[in-house]
């Protein structure tokens, strides 16, 4: 007898969200709920539009146009009110986590996922302030590759004190990962 297959809502049911993450993910919807100019938003926390992902952008030195930061509001809107709910934004997450396919929607993800290392609103990151997310969602056997892939080989700057690199940077290196990611996959498939 075959067991019954798991609808996608199913086995999002099943993503483990711990609890540094968890602590990770409110921060950032606060965030982007404090860039609202709505004092009905702030109050109840509820939801946060375009607005306030373009704030942010704009704050981290990567702005970007209207329509583009509208797309990454609609990749991620279940409901298409046009604004991104508490629960679109930890579907959005758990979706992206344990996505193996690379198909899943990663504009909103890979922004809330370098605010979830820059604890501080540094707008930049080091190694440091990654290895605890990164240990939790990868575990340790990853850490290293993970971590090489967001700073290259060198941790450290030439004057030896920690690297840091900025949202642009990163997602060079996440859209750099992405593509050797792929390439595997294509030439694994090619044999």
């Amino acid at each position: 007898m075959s067991e019954k297959k798991k609808s996608p809502d199913e086995l999002l049911e099943e993503v483990t969200i711990h609890q540094v993450e968890r602590e990770a993910l409110d921060r950032v919807f606060s965030t982007f709920v404090s860039k609202s100019e709505d004092p009905r938003a702030l109050d109840n926390c509820v939801k946060f539009g375009w607005q306030e992902v373009y704030q942010v952008l704009k704050e981290l030195g990567s702005p970007m146009s209207k329509q583009d930061v509208q797309l990454m509001i609609w990749e991620v809107d279940e409901d298409l009110d046009t604004y991104v709910s508490k629960e679109e934004f930890e579907i959005m997450y758990k979706r992206c986590v344990s996505d193996k396919t690379g198909l899943e929607p990663r504009k909103l993800f890979n922004l809330v996922q370098f605010m979830m290392f820059d604890k501080n609103n540094l707008k930049s990151i080091t190694v440091e302030d990654t290895l605890e997310l990164i240990y939790v969602r990868y575990g340790m056997e990853h850490l290293e590759k993970e971590i090489q892939a967001l700073f290259g080989a060198d941790e450290k700057q030439p004057d030896g004190t920690e690297k840091r690199i900025t949202f642009a940077q990163y997602l060079e290196q996440i859209n750099a990962k992405n593509i050797q990611k792929r390439k595997k996959k294509v030439s694994r498939r090619g044999k």
